[in-house]
């Protein structure tokens, strides 16, 4: 059991929800409803069910219907929102929430339209073990933009259109695994992001491996995982 524990997520809410269109013309995809309540509702206790007290969310597509949704409704944890005047990429809206997310420890990120039943204390565990700069979910799943992991499942590249990019020579065999939109990272990878705003986290993982820096993928196996994002 570790002493230590998971208190801080941000979910990431500002993407203007193009795959679910004509749903998100009127309505930002966190708040369309799964199962009786919006996303972003399913996911915040989910959260809080893992023990997190301190989420941040980033707004931009509809953001004040999210402001309204919130200012009507009350939940056992602290919840900030950050609007961004202007999208800034899951890395720049990562980097824009730092007031909320740094200290000494570890944050985790989850993507607003991801559905599962991932034992987040379990993930937790493994990234402390691993004693990783980032842990990302890795399910194994048809998808165009497969990582590259090695057989202890360090990330070492990525797949774009049929093409193998290596960013860190592995001594094995390589496999491919689907990023499932949620990571747990520690604090000290603010010091790592580039200068510019805008800018996509993945890339920062692959830039960091070249550097050497550990970044790992759990494997959630056969845990239900689903992409709401989608039609």
């Amino acid at each position: 059991m570790l002493k230590e524990k998971l208190t801080r997520a941000m979910i990431l809410a500002a993407g203007f929800g193009t795959r679910l269109r004509p749903l998100t013309d009127k309505i930002p995809k966190a708040l369309i409803k799964v199962n009786g309540k919006p996303m972003i509702e399913n996911v915040i206790l989910k959260l809080i069910s893992f023990g997190i007290t301190d989420i941040v969310v980033n707004t931009h597509h509809f953001a004040e219907q999210i402001e309204k949704y919130f200012s009507a409704r009350k939940f056992n944890a602290s919840i900030n929102l950050i609007n961004e005047e202007k999208i800034l990429g899951t890395g720049g809206g990562i980097k824009n929430a730092r007031r909320y997310l740094e200290d000494d420890s570890d944050f985790l990120v989850h993507n607003v339209d991801v559905d599962s039943d991932l034992n987040l204390f379990e993930m937790y565990e493994f990234h402390k073990k691993s004693n990783a700069l980032a842990t990302l979910a890795g399910k194994k799943r048809k998808t165009s933009r497969p990582l590259l992991i090695d057989s202890k499942n360090n990330l070492v590249g990525k797949r774009i259109n049929d093409k193998d990019i290596i960013y860190r020579a592995a001594p094995n065999n390589i496999d491919e695994t689907a990023f499932s939109g949620i990571h747990i990272i520690s604090s000290k990878i603010f010091k790592y992001f580039p200068k510019s705003e805008n800018f996509d986290i993945i890339q920062v993982y692959l830039d960091l491996i070249v550097t050497n820096e550990k970044i790992i993928v759990y494997d959630i196996k056969n845990h239900f995982w689903k992409d709401l994002g989608k039609h």
